[in-house]
């Protein structure tokens, strides 16, 4: 049996109660042949009655005994300002592992969006002391869409309370940096309003700030004990960003490239005046409208937004610009 991971953070006491969650454990088994055959890490199993395995993404690149962790995360991100986020293998994350792997294109798919963006949305996690983990809630909450509400899902209040634009001409909870900086944000005051338990900080994100004063007995080693209190979708919102995480960390053994967090991103940004027409920048920077629009997905148009004096828009730089 491969040896389980100790977390790097205070041990958590753990709940005898079974997960409504999940309805017999779980093990995550061989990848099918669409993962080229790559066989994913094994699960730790149950130390203990409940199935609750702590790991923390600290002790990445440590040595066999250490676990079965891969050696480097999906994002390359150390040094860590703050603490890695408690992760918790019970058997509720390892029943979305097991999804994942036997249905593994949706993930990778969300993944392959995500690889223009996501060492940028690192760099504004870590300058508001976010832990980087933090990121793969953009996968829980709506598998990297970028439409619709966007990558972490923001109403239309709590868009215009942290500066995004939405009108008839964009739509900026679907740009995955621009959310992503007020998606921070948000983050950060949560976690001040929870005594800075990151744990109730996604409760409050899950079930609004206001509720926060229900979920206090939730804070440090009582969650694994009170967790089967929270609202159904919750739990699965958080068991899901768990077990993407997880999958993250292990990415090459799911057969998920990795991205290195010190990339260049592959794209400059330009300010342009109102109204101007995307055919016109493609023209200019050798690119096309459907690269810009990728790109660029906060536009509702194919034009810079005529109701903003001046507006960035993001050119590609890769060799591929025009294909």
């Amino acid at each position: 049996m491969a040896p389980s991971v100790v977390a790097d953070h205070p041990s958590v006491s753990v709940s005898s109660a079974p997960n409504p969650d999940v309805s017999a454990p779980a093990t995550p088994g061989p990848p099918p042949a669409a993962l080229n055959q790559v066989s994913p890490p094994v699960v730790p199993q149950p130390a203990v009655s409940s199935g609750i395995t702590p790991f923390s993404p600290a002790r990445v690149g440590g040595t066999p005994e250490d676990g079965p962790l891969a050696k480097s995360p999906f994002v390359h991100s150390d040094p860590r300002p703050v603490a890695p986020f408690p992760i918790i293998l019970n058997d509720a994350v390892q029943n979305y592992v097991q999804n994942f792997v036997d249905q593994p294109e949706g993930l990778r798919l969300a993944f392959e969006r995500s690889r223009p963006f996501l060492p940028e949305m690192i760099k504004m996690m870590k300058a508001q002391g976010i832990p980087d983990d933090l990121v793969y809630l953009t996968f829980a909450e709506s598998d990297f869409s970028k439409r619709g509400k966007g990558p972490w899902q923001f109403s239309a209040g709590t868009a215009a309370r942290y500066g995004l634009h939405v009108n008839k001409w964009i739509d900026e909870r679907r740009d995955p940096i621009l959310s992503t900086r007020a998606a921070a944000e948000y983050l950060a005051e949560l976690h001040d309003q929870a005594d800075n338990d990151w744990r109730v900080a996604l409760v409050a994100w899950n079930t609004g700030a206001g509720n926060l004063e229900r979920y206090w007995s939730l804070q440090g080693g009582n969650y694994e004990k009170f967790a089967d209190l929270l609202p159904r979708r919750t739990r699965q919102l958080l068991n899901r960003f768990m077990a993407v995480a997880f999958i993250a960390h292990n990415a090459s053994a799911y057969g998920i490239d990795n991205v290195g967090y010190s990339d260049e991103p592959e794209w400059t940004t330009r300010k342009f005046k109102g109204g101007t027409l995307l055919k016109n920048i493609a023209r200019e920077f050798e690119t096309t409208v459907s690269k810009l629009r990728e790109l660029n997905p906060a536009l509702r148009a194919d034009r810079v937004p005529p109701s903003e004096r001046a507006y960035g828009i993001r050119i590609p730089t890769d060799e591929d610009a025009s294909d």
